[in-house]
């Protein structure tokens, strides 16, 4: 029973630590926390983000891999980890990145008047 329970409690720790490592692969321009609530609590972490488009809008709202489809948990606040040198990044509360742009500072929480479904990320090069 000791075991099970050793057993049990490691995996517990080990998937909750996934959300939080960047997919490897392609290179990105940035990455931010996702937050289903708001504030940028942990109790509301969705998953950490990278974000492989610059100089352009990409949907912010992507399912998680290990998240069913539908439904894809709404992105109410967020907080931008890491950028690329010089770069900026927008959310936005509408696919197509028009509207009422929420400016993403390094290491802040950012939460808007509904949740964000797209991104813009611009990088100098």
């Amino acid at each position: 029973m000791h075991y099970l329970t050793t057993t049990l409690t490691l995996l517990a720790s080990i998937s909750s630590a996934h959300p939080l490592i960047p997919r490897q692969g392609s290179s990105y321009y940035a990455v931010g926390l996702k937050y289903s609530g708001g504030g940028c609590t942990d109790q509301s972490l969705i998953y950490a983000d990278p974000i492989y488009t610059k100089n352009g809008c990409a949907p912010l709202t992507r399912p998680a891999p290990y998240e069913p489809q539908p439904p894809i948990t709404p992105v109410v606040s967020y907080k931008l980890t890491s950028l690329c040198s010089g770069g900026s990044v927008k959310l936005y509360s509408t696919v197509d990145c028009t509207g009422t742009a929420y400016s993403a500072p390094l290491n802040q929480c950012v939460q808007g008047n509904s949740p964000f479904v797209s991104v813009y990320v611009t990088c100098p090069i």
